[in-house]
């Protein structure tokens, strides 16, 4: 796992800039540190509440004693945090089934800590952790995020099920028997139609590049997590196995205890593994997708 602490850092500085989404057209510049507080917190919120978070800038602007204003500024965020767009749709419930499979797959993660104690012990385990809960809880922030924007909650959801789906299918097909069958390679190539399907379906219903920008961000937090949760819960129900070439070649000098420990840890740093790359190439596809989609939207039609 220890391996894995520069991917997933890197991870987590990306999901914390992509949650930093805000509007254009602010009307104050923040001049202090509550005052970037609030300004980023009013970037969080949706379109329809985009009225109230101006307020808020401006009562900022009466309170002079720094330590109420880091108190007011704190509370505007939590209360942005909770506040719900006026006109949500799925979107609640995308919320809430992402915030339970970040929960879910960080319980699977210490459910493997305890069962297999000895991982703990591993270089780099303890950074990989604290990578992988920044990692987490970015995507949770991400999907609120998106869905206070407008993203389509519904849409996002199929697209996000789906692409976990046909990487799980298409993906582990060519990785298990690709090697015997070099002609099942080809798999791989269906691993980018789902999302780029979604940031077009996406774009073509909500008419811009942005709507289907947002769909296909929210998309991937869907996807990455699902691919999480059905690695490490396989990992964990199996013991690592089966066991295969590379693996057993290793173990003796892994350091550690037995062979089902070691497969573990190898397992599960390859579900937070994925979790980022699925992530990110589900996101990279879509959003090239919503802005290809756009753009022909807006190309003139040809004349005679």
């Amino acid at each position: 796992m220890g391996s894995l602490v520069l991917v997933l850092i890197l991870g987590s500085l990306t999901v914390v800039t992509l949650a930093r989404l805000r509007r254009r057209g602010a009307r104050t510049r923040p001049v202090d540190a509550p005052a970037r507080l609030l300004a980023w917190a009013v970037g969080l919120l949706p379109a329809d509440r985009a009225d109230w978070g101006q307020a808020m800038v401006g009562e900022l602007e009466q309170v002079r004693q720094r330590p109420k204003r880091w108190r007011f500024a704190a509370g505007c965020l939590a209360a942005t945090l909770l506040l719900p767009a006026r006109r949500a749709g799925a979107g609640p419930l995308v919320i809430g089934l992402v915030v339970a499979a970040a929960t879910a797959g960080a319980a699977l993660v210490a459910y493997g800590l305890l069962r297999y104690p000895a991982i703990i012990a591993g270089r780099g385990t303890w950074a990989a952790l604290i990578a992988f809960a920044a990692v987490v809880a970015g995507l949770a922030l991400l999907a609120v995020v998106l869905v206070r924007q407008g993203a389509p909650g519904g849409l996002a959801l199929l697209g996000g099920l789906g692409t976990a789906g046909v990487w799980l299918l298409f993906g582990y097909a060519a990785v298990t028997y690709a090697p015997t069958r070099p002609a099942l390679s080809w798999l791989l190539l269906a691993l980018p139609l789902a999302p780029l399907a979604v940031g077009a379906a996406a774009t073509r219903r909500g008419r811009t590049g942005a709507a289907g920008r947002r769909a296909a961000l929210l998309s991937a937090v869907v996807a990455g997590l699902v691919l999480f949760l059905a690695l490490a819960g396989v990992a964990l129900l199996t013991a690592g196995g089966p066991y295969d070439a590379g693996q057993l070649r290793d173990f003796p000098g892994s350091g550690f205890p037995d062979m089902a420990t070691y497969a573990v840890s190898d397992n599960l740093g390859t579900a937070m593994s994925l979790l980022l790359l699925a992530s990110t190439v589900t996101a990279t596809l879509g959003c090239a997708s919503a802005t290809v989609a756009a753009w022909f939207r807006r190309a003139p039609a040809p004349t005679a």
